[in-house]
C-alpha cells in the first residue's frame, strides 16, 4: 500500500518542481556609477526574499526569479538603494546614484586620512568637484567663494593672474600668515603670494587645475588641523586630486569659452580740463602746463575723453581638459592635460597655464599597495604696474585730463609725446609697448606613497613629497621713457628656486574590540625641509634700444644680491579615538615640533587637543527612548573639542641683517643697517580654540542644520617689523607680545525640497558665518600695528591692527580739531593733520552669506549662488586719487572765483581768513582726510548662474560617447551695493601682504571683472 501511495506522491512533487522550474528563469544586466564606470560588490536581492548576488568586478550579475512581476533591490555601500520593476525584460542596465544624504558619510580630514563625520568633535564642511567647478572660477580659491560657512575669499582684482585670500574664521596672526595650509593628497603645499604692490601676483595654490580635485575638506581652526602642527593654526583646506577607476576606461573633455569686461570704472567730471590753479598777490591765475584737471571749463564742442573707461577692452578666455582614467583589480591610472589661455582686460595683459597631471597606484598583494603622483604646471603673466607704484597704469591714466588725446603718444621720430613741458610719467599705452612685466613659473608637486596592511588591525603608511618651483621675473621701463632718471630705460629681475620636501610616517591601528567598543590610533613623524634661493639683478641703462636684457647693461651699472633662506621642522604626532556603539566618540590628539626658525632653548614645544561627540539620536533608540521619525527629527549629533596649535618663527627673524656700503662714509665691512634687527629670544605663539557644536537632520534628511559656536584666542604673537623708538638704536624689531580674539558662529543650512523620486529637483544650501577678529594686548605703549606695505594713494592710510578694536582695522590722517570741534587751521590756510586710528573701522564682514539653489528637471539644470557679505568697511583711495587729479565728480562743486576760505580757527584761536584754491582745497585737504573716503562696503551679489543641459542618451549611444553637456554661465552679473568705488569687494594688494593685510583697501588696481562663458564637456 506504501509503495502504491508512494509512486504518485512522487509523480506529484516531479511535476509540481518542474511547474516551479519552469516558472523561474534567468535575469543578468550591469550596475554602473553616474559616470558610467562599473560598479563591483553591488548586493541585488530579489525583494521580500533571501534569493540574491552580487555583481562581479565589470558590474555585471546574473540571477534566477521568478517568471512574474517582480522586483530587485540594488544597494551598496556610499549609493542610494535602487528598487527596479522586472516584467519581461532579460537584461537590466542599473545607474546608482551616490547617496549626498547618508549618516555615516566620510570625509577627509588630516594626512589625507578618511574618517566618519559623526565621529568628529570639530567642524568640517566638503566641496564636491562638482561644486568647486561651478561659476568657472580660474583660482581654485576663489571657487569656494560662498560655499563654505565661517571662510571669508577676497579677490585682489580683475587682472588675470592675480591673487585670492582665504580666511577661515577671521586671523590668528597681527603680522604673520592669515591663511590656511593646504594639503594636496595628503602633502602641504605652497600658498604664498609675491608682492603686489607694483604688479598684480597671484597665490600659488592658483597653480592647481580645478578639474583635476575630487573634493574638497575644509577643515577649521587648530582643532581640525591640531595634527598638522604649526602650518595649520589658521586651519586647512585639504584637496583630493582624481584618482583612475578600475572597471573601465573613460576618456572626458570640457572646454569653457569666455568673454570678460571690468564691473565699470570711477564716475569721472567732464566739464574741467588741463590747468592747474595758483594765487600770485590775491590774483588767481590759471597755468596750462600741468597733468592735473582743475583747468578751466572745456569750450563747448571741444572734444573730451574718458581715458579710464577707454583703458579696458574685452577680454577672451579659452579653457580646455582632457583626462583619461582606468584601471584594473590591480592598478589604476588617472591622467590629464589642461590649457588655460586668459587674456586681461587690459591690452597686453595675460594669464596662462598649462598642466600635467598623473597620479596612479599598484596593490602587489591583499597588503602591499604602492602609488605615485605627479602634477607639472607651467604659469606666465603678462601684467601693468598698479597701485601707487611708479608707472601705474592707473596713475598714468589719471594724470591726463579729458581734453587731452591719450593715445597720440608717438612724435614723428618715434619718441614718446609729452602733453605738457617737463612730463614725468609715462603715457600708459606706450608703458604697454614698451615696459613688459613679465612672470613664468614651472613647477612640480611630486607624491609617492607606500600603504602597508600587517596584522589584521595595523596600517604603516609613508608618503614623500616635493613641491618645487622656478620663478622668473622680469620687469621693465623700456628706454625712452620719461620717468625721472629712467630715459635710458631699467630692468628689474628675480630668479628664484623654491623646494620644499616633506616625508610623512604614519602607524595605525583599527580595532574592534567588543561589539560595543572601538579603538581608533595613530602615532607619526613628520619632517620637512625648505629652501629658497633667489638672485636679484638690476639694470640702469640700456646700450642698445629695445634690447631689454641685463647684459645689455654696462656692468657698472648692474647690481646684484643673493638671499637663501631654509627652514627646517620635525613633528612627532599622535592620535587615539574611542568609539561605543558606534554613537560616542572621545578623540585624544598630541604633537610636539621643533623647529629651526626659534631659538634652542624654545625650539621644542608641545600642544595638545581633546574632543567628543555623541550621536544622541542613536544613543537614544539603542537605550529604548527612539527620538526620530519620519516626519520629525532623524538624526541629532552633539560635538565638543578644545584644542591648542602652536606657530613659530619667519625665516630669518632671529639674526640681524648685515649690509656693506650703508651711507657714503661706512666702510666696506659689514654692519648692520639699522632697520632689520633680529631678536635671539623669540618664543612660539600659541592659539587655543574652543568649538561646541552640533548636526540635525530631518524629515528623512531632507532638511539639516549644523551649527557651531567658537571662541579662540592666540596669545604671545611674534610681532615682525614693528616700529620702535630711534633710541633704541633701531627703527623696527621683532618681539612677543599681543593677543588677538576670534569668536563667532557658523551655520550650513540644507534643503531638498522634493522626494528623490520627483523629476523636478530643489536642493538648497545656505552657508552663514558670524565672525569677529579683535586685538586685546599689544606690548609695550602700542596701540597699532600697521603694514606700510598696505600705504595708499597719497600714504593718507594703510591697514592696521587696532589695541581694542579690529585685526583688520584702519589708521590714517584725519584734521586736527579744537575741544570745540572746530578744525584747526595752518598759516598756509589748510588744515592741520593728525595720523590717528579708527577705532569703529572693521575691514572685514561682521557676516556672510550664501546661498546655493540647484534646480534640475529631467536633462536641465539650473544654478546660481547668491552672496550676501555684510558689516565690512573699505578704504576708497582711488577716489581720494581722482580728487586729487580734479577728476572726482566731487570736484565739481568749485567755487565761481576759484578761491575760498574753509571754516575754522588758528592755533591762536581767531577765525581763518587766508584764502585758497579749489586745487589747494582738494590736493591739500580733501583728498588728504581719510575719514571722506571710509564707506560701507556691504554687498550682496549674483556669484554666478548656470543653465546646463544633458544630452539625450539615446542621441549619445548612436556617437558612442557616455555622456555630454552644454551649459552658459553668467559671472558677476549683478550687485547691490552703497560702496561709491567700483567694486565692494576689493584687496589690491592682494594675498602679498600678511597680518592685518588689505583687505578693504581700493588703491587703483584693476577692477573686478563680469563675463559669461560656454562650455562643452563629454565623456567616451
Amino acid at each position: 500500500m506504501k509503495n502504491q501511495l508512494r509512486k504518485p506522491i512522487l509523480f506529484l512533487l516531479l511535476v509540481f518542481s518542474i511547474q516551479i522550474w519552469a516558472q523561474e528563469r534567468e535575469i543578468s544586466g550591469t550596475v554602473v556609477d553616474e559616470d558610467q564606470i562599473p560598479l563591483p560588490g553591488v548586493n541585488v536581492r530579489l525583494k521580500d526574499s533571501k534569493t540574491g548576488t552580487v555583481t562581479d568586478f565589470d558590474g555585471n550579475f546574473s540571477l534566477s526569479i521568478p517568471d512574474n512581476n517582480s522586483v530587485l533591490v540594488f544597494s551598496s555601500v556610499g549609493f542610494i538603494r535602487k528598487e527596479i520593476a522586472v516584467t519581461n525584460q532579460s537584461t537590466l542596465s542599473v545607474t546608482m546614484s551616490v547617496d549626498t544624504e547618508s549618516l555615516d558619510e566620510v570625509v577627509v580630514t588630516s594626512f589625507g586620512i578618511e574618517k566618519k563625520k559623526k565621529a568628529l568633535g570639530y567642524a568640517v564642511q566638503e566641496i564636491s568637484s562638482e561644486e568647486v567647478l561651478e561659476g568657472n572660477q580660474k583660482n581654485v580659491v576663489s571657487g569656494l567663494q560662498g560655499k563654505v560657512s565661517g571662510v571669508t575669499i577676497g579677490n585682489s582684482g580683475g587682472a588675470p593672474g592675480s591673487s585670492s585670500v582665504i580666511l577661515i574664521r577671521g586671523g590668528t596672526s597681527i603680522t604673520g600668515d592669515n591663511q590656511p595650509l593646504f594639503v594636496v593628497d595628503g602633502i602641504p603645499i605652497d600658498n604664498s603670494t609675491g608682492s603686489s604692490l607694483t604688479v598684480a601676483s597671484i597665490n600659488r595654490a592658483a597653480d592647481l587645475n580645478p578639474e583635476d580635485i575630487e573634493n574638497i575638506s575644509v577643515l577649521k581652526g587648530p582643532a581640525a588641523a591640531a595634527l598638522y602642527g604649526i602650518q595649520a593654526a589658521g586651519g586647512a583646506v585639504i584637496i583630493t586630486t582624481k584618482k583612475g577607476k578600475a572597471g573601465s576606461s573613460t576618456i572626458s573633455y570640457s572646454g569653457t569659452f569666455s568673454v570678460d569686461e571690468v564691473l565699470g570704472t570711477p564716475d569721472v567730471q567732464q566739464v574741467f580740463g588741463q590747468g592747474k590753479q595758483s594765487i600770485n598777490k590775491g590774483v588767481f591765475n590759471y597755468v596750462d602746463q600741468s597733468e592735473f584737471s582743475f583747468g578751466p571749463e572745456v569750450s563747448s564742442g571741444a572734444k573730451t575723453y574718458n581715458h579710464i573707461n577707454d583703458f579696458y577692452q574685452t577680454a577672451i578666455t579659452q579653457n580646455h581638459n582632457v583626462s583619461y582614467s582606468g584601471g584594473t583589480e590591480k592598478s589604476t591610472m588617472y591622467l590629464s592635460i589642461g590649457d588655460l589661455s586668459q587674456e586681461g582686460v587690459i591690452d597686453g595683459t595675460s594669464y596662462d597655464k598649462t598642466s600635467f597631471k598623473i597620479n596612479t597606484s599598484s596593490k602587489i598583494n591583499d597588503k602591499l599597495t604602492i602609488g605615485a603622483s605627479a602634477n607639472y604646471i607651467v604659469s606666465e603673466i603678462a601684467s601693468t604696474k598698479q597701485g601707487s607704484a611708479s608707472g601705474s597704469s592707473y596713475g598714468s591714466l589719471l594724470s591726463y585730463p579729458i581734453n587731452i588725446d591719450i593715445q597720440d603718444y608717438y612724435n614723428e621720430d618715434g619718441s614718446q609725446k609729452m602733453f605738457y613741458t617737463d612730463q614725468t610719467f609715462d603715457n600708459p599705452y606706450w608703458s604697454l609697448e614698451n615696459s613688459p612685466n613679465n612672470n613664468k613659473v614651472n613647477r612640480l608637486l611630486g607624491i609617492v606613497n607606500i600603504s602597508y596592511d600587517f596584522l589584521e588591525d595595523f596600517n604603516l603608511s609613508y608618503k614623500l613629497g616635493t613641491d618645487y618651483f622656478r620663478e622668473f621675473s622680469k620687469r621693465i621701463i623700456g628706454d625712452g621713457s620719461l620717468i625721472e632718471r629712467r630715459s635710458e630705460g631699467y630692468i628689474s629681475q628675480f630668479e628664484r628656486e623654491n623646494r620644499r620636501t616633506t616625508s610623512n610616517l604614519i602607524l595605525s591601528y583599527n580595532k574592534a574590540i567588543t561589539e560595543d567598543f572601538s579603538v581608533d590610533a595613530l602615532v607619526g613623524n613628520m619632517v620637512e625641509d625648505s629652501k629658497i634661493h633667489t638672485v636679484y639683478t638690476y639694470g640702469d641703462g640700456f646700450q642698445a634700444p629695445n634690447i631689454y636684457s641685463i647684459g645689455n647693461v654696462s656692468k657698472e651699472n648692474q647690481s646684484i644680491s643673493e638671499i637663501i633662506r631654509r627652514r627646517r621642522s620635525v613633528g612627532v604626532f599622535g592620535e587615539v579615538k574611542f568609539g561605543w556603539k558606534d554613537a560616542l566618540f572621545l578623540n585624544f590628539t598630541g604633537r610636539n615640533d621643533w623647529s629651526s626658525t626659534l631659538p634652542k632653548k624654545d625650539r621644542s614645544f608641545f600642544y595638545p587637543s581633546i574632543g567628543t561627540s555623541a550621536v544622541l539620536s542613536d544613543l537614544l533608540s539603542q537605550g529604548g527612548h527612539n527620538i526620530t521619525s519620519d516626519n520629525g527629527l532623524t538624526y541629532l549629533k552633539l560635538r565638543a573639542t578644545w584644542a591648542q596649535a602652536g606657530k613659530d618663527a619667519p625665516i630669518g627673524a632671529l639674526e640681524s641683517f648685515l649690509g656693506t656700503d650703508i651711507n657714503s662714509l661706512a666702510s666696506s665691512a659689514y654692519t648692520y643697517n639699522g632697520v632689520d634687527i633680529g631678536n635671539p629670544e623669540l618664543e612660539p605663539e600659541f592659539t587655543n580654540s574652543y568649538e561646541f557644536g552640533f548636526d540635525s537632520r530631518f524629515f528623512k534628511n531632507r532638511i539639516g542644520l549644523d551649527m557651531s559656536f567658537y571662541y579662540m584666542k592666540s596669545k604671545n604673537q611674534i610681532l615682525k617689523d614693528i616700529r620702535v623708538p630711534p633710541s633704541s638704536g633701531t627703527f623696527y624689531a621683532t618681539m612677543n607680545g599681543g593677543s588677538v580674539e576670534n569668536k563667532g558662529i557658523e551655520a550650513l543650512l540644507t534643503a531638498k525640497i522634493f522626494p528623490r523620486n520627483n523629476n523636478f529637483q530643489w536642493d538648497m544650501t545656505y552657508n552663514l558665518g558670524i565672525n569677529r577678529s579683535d586685538v586685546i594686548e599689544l606690548p609695550g605703549q602700542l596701540d597699532e600695528v600697521y603694514l606700510s606695505d598696505s600705504w595708499t594713494f597719497g600714504n593718507t592710510a594703510a591697514g592696521a591692527a587696532i589695541l581694542g578694536g579690529s585685526l583688520f582695522g584702519l589708521r590714517g590722517d584725519k584734521p586736527k580739531r579744537t575741544e570745540s570741534g572746530e578744525l584747526v587751521i595752518g598759516a598756509n590756510g589748510i588744515p592741520e593733520f593728525e595720523t590717528v586710528i579708527f577705532e569703529d573701522v572693521n575691514r572685514l564682514p561682521n557676516w556672510t552669506l550664501g546661498i546655493t539653489n540647484t534646480l534640475s528637471y529631467k536633462n536641465f539644470n539650473f544654478s546660481f549662488l547668491l552672496d550676501f557679505v555684510q558689516g565690512q568697511e573699505a578704504y576708497n583711495a582711488t577716489k581720494s586719487a581722482l580728487a586729487y587729479y580734479g577728476l572726482a565728480e566731487e570736484t565739481l562743486t568749485r567755487t565761481g572765483n576759484n578761491l575760498r576760505v574753509i571754516e575754522g580757527v588758528y592755533a591762536d584761536g581767531s577765525p581763518n581768513t587766508t584764502q585758497i584754491t579749489d586745487q589747494q582745497y582738494y590736493q591739500n585737504y580733501y583728498s588728504q582726510n581719510a575719514e571722506n573716503f571710509i564707506e560701507d562696503a556691504s554687498f550682496t551679489r549674483l556669484r554666478y548662474v548656470t543653465l546646463s543641459y544633458d544630452l539625450p542618451s539615446d542621441f549619445l549611444d548612436k556617437l558612442h560617447i557616455v555622456s555630454a553637456q552644454l551649459s552658459v554661465t553668467g559671472r558677476n552679473l549683478f550687485t547691490i551695493t552703497d560702496y561709491s568705488g567700483v567694486d565692494p569687494e576689493v584687496n589690491t594688494f592682494g594675498a602679498g601682504i600678511q597680518g592685518a593685510g588689505s583687505v578693504g583697501i581700493d588703491n587703483l588696481g584693476t577692477p573686478n571683472t563680469r563675463g559669461f562663458d560656454m562650455g562643452l564637456r563629454f565623456k567616451f
